[in-house]
């Protein structure tokens, strides 16, 4: 699967973060006189490579992160290549998620990816017949046959790639990675010596942790979980990604995360049931798309014959890079743009902070009838947290239990429900429950083994409350912590659900996780967001696409405080583009009710305010 040179260039970047150029001598005598230039800008890396026009051999290639400085380090590898190549002029391409305002710039050709791809496979490989590439924060496939009557390898027309969800590719195996405590760099070998695989899901970072924190709490090895979480990349690749189709081999595996993680092409093989001889580890696998751009420059942009195509024809390598630098003076304006504070003045805060502060239920003082306390149970088992409240024979909250699953919700839950006990008895009462009811994921589960009276799906849990508490109810939104739910009330019926699916980015996993690699406690998040004057703006983005983000944001100059506020807006934008997906929001009604932990941050029901 691998040669000996292939091997000592993986290890090269194992040792670092970048790939050690790669230089041979083009044409006669060392005259390199016909060259093309194919960049690759990617979410998480750059790749510049020089080709032989002819023959399209590799001169020279360099594989670089850019810890989301896309155009300087695009800029700087120009750079050194210019070095390398003194006053040579050559044609040029850009590809890549983050290529097309750098070829603007450059006033080069554009090469959408895939296109570069199937240009690279088809010219260096005739015999693939599938092409399965991993990128930073992408995934692609793109399926081939041969042309009988052009005798060469052609592209079907029909490809797949992944959406909004990065889920799958090298930023997930990042992620993973720092949960587990490992470098990248030392999460192959980790991998390679594991031997068994959980279930894992491979859709969504978020959801994927939440299958690995439970493993960890109860022992499994570390091994064993980078193991499963290849296991995860594969099966989501082959069946979310593939959507039925049939993956025939030959197969050639492509991008970093294939080239750098020999284990996870040897996952896929075995998922695939693939012989030696059906496995295609090209040479660079690291750099093929930039390589495959600058293969396609000369069949899609074809010289004229006085020489111009269109696009200043021929450039040196020192011209790019100024050119580049030029574009990146520029653009520090708009690299700095920053959204509005939450509020204008404190006066606006305050009013705030009362008009909402009024519409919390409060604790009520509990009443003692002949030594005891009497009160109905109610237990909400969710995605990451266990919530209870005792509520008396008036329908007054009494008591209240929040607390994360560490996933164990039973064992969480029956330590909830003693503490209620053990408080009480402390007291000198005893508690008596009157009954109990459960909801949430654990809905079934509690009801068993607490013998609970009642059951009932949490949609209706949720309907029930809000009408309860506030009867004329037209809409209601709650975030939990993997799960949103948009519900539409009339007359108290529910009348339409809307629901999140395989991305869980804008619920409360998602905001704790990036509370945390800020430093910020989650119950100083808004105080840290309202404090912001120079707020970030971060869109709607998938969990594992955000850290990208949310670096440049940092490269920017924005405080963790800026972020956050950025992060709490997101939040708001993401529920509304992923999951309500209306075009007016007057369809909601004239009473919103919100629900879920992240509204107990008040920066997220700010953001909510504005939104509407």
């Amino acid at each position: 699967m691998k040669n000996k040179d292939t091997e000592k260039r993986v290890e090269l970047i194992r040792r670092g973060e970048e790939m050690a150029p790669v230089m041979k001598t083009a044409g006669k005598e060392g005259k390199a006189t016909e060259l093309r230039l194919g960049i690759d800008i990617g979410s998480t890396t750059v790749k510049l490579v020089i080709i032989d026009a002819h023959t399209y051999e590799v001169i020279y290639s360099v594989y670089r992160r850019h810890h989301a400085r896309q155009m300087e380090t695009a800029a700087a590898l120009l750079e050194e290549a210019a070095e390398k190549f003194p006053g040579v002029v050559l044609r040029a391409a850009v590809c890549g998620s983050g290529g097309k305002p750098a070829a603007e710039a450059l006033g080069v050709p554009y090469i959408q990816e895939v296109v570069a791809n199937a240009a690279a496979v088809c010219a260096l490989y005739p015999q693939a017949r599938t092409a399965v590439e991993l990128g930073g924060q992408d995934a692609k496939l793109i399926f081939f046959h041969y042309d009988e009557e052009k005798k060469e390898l052609t592209a079907s027309d029909i490809m797949r790639m992944n959406g909004s969800c990065a889920g799958g590719t090298g930023a997930f195996i990042d992620e993973i990675a720092a949960l587990l405590d490992v470098e990248p760099e030392n999460y192959e070998a980790l991998a390679a010596a594991g031997s068994h695989v959980y279930d894992i899901s491979g859709r969504c970072g978020v959801f994927a942790k939440t299958d690995i924190q439970p493993l960890l709490i109860q022992g499994a090895a570390r091994k064993d979980i980078a193991l499963s979480a290849f296991h995860a990349i594969a099966k989501q690749t082959i069946g979310g990604l593939s959507q039925g189709l049939e993956l025939a081999p030959p197969i050639i595996f492509e991008g970093g995360p294939l080239t750098f993680h020999p284990t996870l092409v040897r996952v896929f093989a075995e998922r695939l049931h693939l012989k030696e001889e059906e496995i295609l580890i090209p040479e660079h696998a690291e750099t093929i798309v930039a390589r495959g751009a600058a293969i396609a420059i000369d069949r899609l942009f074809p010289e004229t014959a006085d020489g111009n195509d269109g696009n200043e024809g021929r450039m040196s390598l020192s011209g790019m890079a100024d050119k580049l630098s030029t574009f990146l003076r520029t653009q520090e304006a708009q690299l700095a743009a920053s959204g509005r504070p939450f509020f204008e003045n404190e006066k606006e805060r305050e009013n705030f902070e009362a008009r909402h502060g009024a519409e919390r239920l409060p604790v009520e003082e509990p009443e003692v009838r002949d030594g005891e306390i009497r009160a109905w149970l109610g237990i909400d088992s969710g995605s990451t947290t266990s919530k209870m409240v005792l509520m008396d024979e008036k329908e007054r909250v009494i008591d209240r239990f929040y607390a994360s699953n560490r996933g164990q919700a039973l064992g969480v839950v029956c330590d909830g429900i003693r503490g209620f006990y053990e408080k009480y008895e402390k007291q000198g009462v005893r508690l008596r429950i009157l009954g109990a009811g459960t909801t949430g994921y654990g809905e079934k589960m509690l009801a068993k083994a607490f013998g609970a009276d009642y059951h009932i799906v949490e949609t209706v849990a949720h309907a029930a409350a809000a009408v309860r508490f506030f009867p004329d109810a037209t809409f209601l939104l709650d975030i939990g912590g993997q799960d949103m739910k948009a519900i539409w009330l009339e007359d108290g019926v529910i009348t339409n659900i809307m629901l999140n699916e395989a991305c869980s980015s804008g619920c409360g996993s998602f905001l704790e996780t990036f509370a945390e690699s800020l430093n910020i406690p989650v119950e100083e998040i808004a105080d840290e967001a309202f404090a912001s004057e120079n707020p970030a703006r971060l869109g709607s983005r998938c969990t594992v696409f955000m850290n990208s983000t949310i670096i440049n944001e940092q490269r920017n100059g924005k405080s963790p405080r800026d972020i956050m506020a950025g992060l709490c807006r997101s939040i708001i934008e993401n529920v509304f583009t992923k999951v309500v997906r209306v075009s007016n929001t007057d369809t909601l009604g004239d009473c919103v009710v919100v629900q879920g932990g992240p509204f107990n941050t008040a920066a997220v029901l700010r953001a909510l305010e504005e939104y509407l």
